[in-house]
């Protein structure tokens, strides 16, 4: 059903008026969308003003991802023989983008994603991976059953080794995929009669996706897991569609691209409804950078912005975080690494860098922090290269990753 609805999504303007498919943005003001006939745009205001970037392709853009504001790939596909896939590479932020064939002509690369500058994951036919920034690709192990050869769509990591593929066929499955080794090995579960083509990760043990009949014969699956993908549960809810792409804005509000709607909860996924688009634009996918800001892209170059001044943000309560410390990235790193981590509960938090030796070499957090998820950079160009240790302490929890600096 749909629900009384006051519209926070607007309008941006754009200089295309073509279907832009994928979006990958990097903070609230920095994203690239793309999409049909080789088109790259790129904000670093806010969607205030685009730029177009020359992709040197006409053909589909059919994924993009940045890893920061320099580094982004996308893939897409020849449109006459022999057909080959394409990954596009840039390391100026799109300014320039080269193109290069997949090694494997025979097989069609679809999506991409990057844990840092060199290890990363495609997929379309199949999971390939890389651990020299995509000069040579490596083909994935997945276990053999009736659904783990089916076409793979998008990623979706809760760190650098746990995280899920999903994809499928229309009208035979919907797949979802987990790894437990950064995408080294897979295994695979039919989890829908229709393909599945996003997936949103909630914790270490719960994710949630949406999946429906294009042709309209049968309604929305809500499809969830509470045991980090060992078995999906699959309830159908009340009205017809399709979710192209998934995230949350809050701990409790959630939304959904569904061509021209969108799907939104704001109980978790626990019930969803029905939400207009302005104009009834048709949208394709879309993104959070935080709780304030998020974007969406579809037909005829449509970009719309989340203006929470429209319908007045609600401090949610504190969700119960588990208390987590991430891998950096990029890692290796020269010289700056990101670290996040979340805080369960208010708390006081210390976040420190030790040499191998055990000295402390850095202090990037010491002071009481409320319940959320935080990032903080780490600049090492004063220190000599080798390997670091950096610790997360919040009362009686103490986690210690390793990092490599290399100038």
């Amino acid at each position: 059903m749909s629900i009384a609805q006051t519209q926070p999504w607007i309008k941006l303007q754009t200089p295309v008026n073509v279907t832009l498919r994928y979006l990958s943005f990097i903070d609230s003001l920095t994203g690239w969308s793309a999409g049909e006939a080789g088109t790259i745009i790129r904000t670093t205001d806010g969607g205030n003003t685009w730029d177009i970037q020359n992709s040197t392709v006409q053909t589909f853009i059919s994924d993009i991802f940045f890893l920061d504001k320099n580094l982004g790939w996308a893939t897409t596909a020849k449109d006459v023989f022999p057909f080959n896939s394409m990954i596009l590479r840039t390391t100026n932020g799109g300014n320039d983008w080269h193109a290069e064939n997949f090694p494997d002509s025979s097989e069609y690369i679809r999506t991409i994603f990057f844990f840092d500058s060199l290890n990363g994951l495609a997929g379309g036919t199949y999971i390939a991976h890389t651990s020299d920034g995509g000069n040579t690709w490596i083909e994935a192990e997945i276990d053999s059953n009736m659904v783990s050869e089916f076409p793979v769509y998008n990623f979706n990591f809760f760190n650098t080794d746990f995280g899920y593929a999903c994809g499928g066929f229309i009208d035979q499955t919907g797949v979802i995929w987990r790894t437990t080794n950064s995408g080294l090995n897979w295994s695979a579960q039919g989890v829908n009669v229709d393909e599945v083509f996003d997936i949103y990760i909630l914790d270490s043990l719960n994710a949630i996706t949406l999946s429906g009949d294009p042709e309209g014969f049968y309604p929305i699956a809500d499809i969830k897991t509470t045991n980090a993908g060992s078995s999906w549960s699959n309830d159908t809810l009340s009205f017809f569609g399709l979710s192209f792409a998934i995230d949350f804005r809050t701990y409790n509000e959630g939304w959904s691209a569904s061509g021209y709607k969108f799907l939104l909860t704001t109980n978790r996924g626990e019930t969803w409804n029905e939400f207009q688009t302005p104009d009834n634009s048709i949208v394709f996918d879309l993104q959070f950078t935080d709780s304030r800001n998020g974007y969406a892209v579809g037909d005829n170059g449509i970009v719309l912005k989340f203006d929470p001044t429209l319908v007045g943000v609600k401090t949610e309560p504190i969700p119960p975080y588990d208390f987590v410390l991430y891998q950096n990235y990029p890692n290796p790193f020269n010289p700056v690494t990101s670290i996040a981590y979340v805080v369960g509960s208010d708390q006081f938090i210390s976040l420190k860098i030790y040499d191998v030796l055990g000295n402390e070499m850095v202090s990037l957090v010491n002071r009481e922090l409320s319940a959320g998820k935080y990032s903080v950079d780490f600049d090492a160009s004063s220190l000599p290269s080798g390997i670091y240790f950096y610790q997360l302490k919040a009362g009686t929890f103490i986690q210690t990753k390793k990092m490599v600096y290399l100038k």
